[in-house]
């Protein structure tokens, strides 16, 4: 009895993945037409196969969709576009092909699939109430990424004016790069192991707010290098007043400065994580 249960157990793993990839046939065949090569895809749907529902990727082109069965009632096909992640920018779109019924070996349909393209059919067969929903999308390599690291920020200018008996007197730190913990939306080719891309963030030291923009260079997936600019808000000497000038000694600092924006270059790293590393656990 224990041997007739392993072997059931034995022959579902192997013939599972069988009957699973028969269901959708994807094929594709090049010829030689006037001195030129033509590509024909195909999608070929097995009836004989019961489900509820199936998804299946494709690469982008044209194909031609097959049902060949007696079985085929009703046909409804739903195209929409596939959202990327983790940033949410597709929309759902377009048209609905009108409900069809083919008894023949004929295409039913053309399906057009560019970057993050989704069909979805709604087939009717003979003899079932329920209609099966299968799904075949396309999906781009490039995809928003996350991360998070640090941008130094250059050129930055702390210099400020203070009163020091009535009088106007800059004060300068030194300091001409501030590094600042960012979280980055980079958006990449997540195919390659080295891939440029674009980049934009947010990044804060507890005083200033910055948001970063420019390009990025992807390394491995998880680590991302950038560069661009930083557009953040500063204190700075209020161009009212100038140094060695004489003031009333009711003009405050914050009189002296205001908050102004300012555009600096920046550089930075930063990594990809399965979570959020400044989330407490």
């Amino acid at each position: 009895m224990k041997t007739y249960l392993l072997l059931k157990i034995f022959a579902f793993v192997i013939f599972t993945p069988i009957i699973f990839f028969a269901q959708i046939k994807v094929e594709k065949a090049e010829e030689i037409v006037n001195n030129k090569i033509v590509i024909n895809r195909s999608i070929t749907i097995d009836l004989s196969v019961k489900i509820d529902s199936i998804e299946v990727p494709v690469e982008k082109g044209n194909y031609k969709l097959y049902i060949p069965s007696s079985q085929l009632k009703s046909l409804v096909i739903f195209k929409k576009a596939v959202e990327y992640e983790p940033l949410k920018t597709g929309t759902d779109k377009k048209d609905g092909i009108p409900e069809s019924s083919s008894l023949n070996n004929e295409a039913v349909a053309e399906l057009n699939f560019k970057s993050n393209t989704k069909y979805i059919l709604h087939i009717g067969v003979t003899g079932e109430d329920k209609k099966r929903i299968y799904i075949i999308k396309s999906e781009s390599d490039w995809k928003w990424t996350t991360s998070f690291g640090g941008n130094a920020v250059f050129h930055t200018n702390h210099s400020r004016f203070t009163s020091v008996d009535n009088v106007v007197v800059q004060n300068r730190d030194g300091k001409t790069m501030d590094l600042m913990p960012s979280i980055m939306f980079t958006f990449m080719n997540n195919q390659k192991n080295f891939s440029p891309g674009f980049t934009g963030g947010l990044g804060y030291n507890f005083e200033e707010l910055s948001i970063f923009a420019g390009g990025a260079l992807g390394i491995g997936q998880n680590i991302i290098l950038s560069a661009g600019v930083a557009v953040h808000k500063q204190n700075r000497p209020n161009t009212d007043y100038t140094v060695g000038q004489s003031i009333d000694s009711s003009v405050t600092s914050d009189n002296l400065n205001k908050m102004q924006y300012r555009v600096n270059p920046f550089v930075g790293i930063s990594f990809r994580f399965d979570k959020n590393p400044f989330v407490a656990k």
